[in-house]
């Protein structure tokens, strides 16, 4: 039996691990200073409490966390890594930019420790997603997580060094939660001025896949923008010097956070995007 181990069980890890469980593999993670909800969901997905230390003794180990913490934890871990006689695999899965990418790489291999680089997209594994995300890995060490389809995953590998499925998870967000912000923000900005209806009328004559689109994306959006601003953040760095794409997801980023501030203050930013696509909507009830 493969023991693998989790940074921590947040909304994805937890319900990756969920799938890991049930194909007969032992999850563990350190769960004594992590919140009610997620020792609730850690007793769902049946993961083992560990200590930090005691995350070297598995077969691999998976960071996914938000994105700010990557390199924290990875900094954390280092000293019981470099401790390991045996060392696991360290599988990074966040949202962070290449550049980030390669100083986690770089803590983590001072150690002694074979490091993957990973990316997630989808998803988590559930009612909504039945099939879970795919899983894309790159790295010298990437093959070795191919097995991982025998335990539940989808998993690609791809022949590309550390970085590369990181610089593919955040272009792919880049597209798709990108048109979700930018959009959302030209919605908010039409209702404002009276325009919500008219935009609607247009939209739903000549961009009627992007509208249906945004009558499901955007309330998603909502609650997670506070989690999507460092994202945004990250993919700002991407490439960054040769084109503007920089600047242009600074500002999505400073959406995130305004939306974020929005949604625990007077959710009047919330409520003229739930109102543009349920406009029959009480807008002081709203978001």
């Amino acid at each position: 039996m493969k023991t693998l181990a989790f940074a921590a069980p947040g909304a994805m890890g937890a319900a990756v691990a969920a799938v890991l469980t049930r194909h007969g593999a032992r999850v563990i993670s350190p769960l004594s200073q992590r919140s009610a909800d997620s020792q609730q969901r850690a007793r769902a997905a049946q993961i083992n409490d560990a200590s930090e230390a005691a995350l070297c003794e598995a077969d691999i180990i998976f960071s996914i966390l938000p994105p700010e913490s990557a390199l924290s934890w990875a900094q954390q871990m280092a000293p019981h890594l470099a401790a390991a006689t045996r060392k696991p695999l360290y599988v990074d899965c966040n949202a962070i930019s290449p550049e980030t990418l390669l100083q986690v790489a770089a803590v983590i291999e001072a150690t002694g420790t074979p490091f993957v680089d990973g990316a997630i997209i989808g998803l988590p594994p559930g009612e909504n997603n039945p099939s879970g995300p795919r899983f894309w890995f790159s790295g010298p060490h990437a093959s070795q997580l191919a097995a991982l389809s025998d335990l539940g995953l989808r998993v690609r590998i791809m022949t590309a060094e550390n970085g590369a499925a990181s610089a593919l998870k955040m272009s792919y967000a880049g597209i798709n939660k990108g048109i979700t912000l930018l959009t959302s923000a030209m919605l908010i900005n039409a209702s404002r001025v009276g325009a919500a209806d008219a935009l609607r009328e247009e939209m739903a004559e000549s961009q009627a896949a992007m509208l249906k689109r945004m009558e499901k994306a955007a309330p998603d959006m909502l609650p997670k923008a506070w989690r999507w601003a460092a994202e945004m953040d990250e993919i700002a760095t991407l490439n960054q010097g040769e084109l503007a794409t920089d600047r242009l997801y600074q500002a999505l980023g400073d959406i995130c956070r305004q939306l974020a501030a929005d949604r625990k203050g007077d959710q009047q930013l919330s409520a003229l995007l739930t109102t543009f696509f349920h406009p029959d909507t009480d807008s002081e009830r709203a978001g």
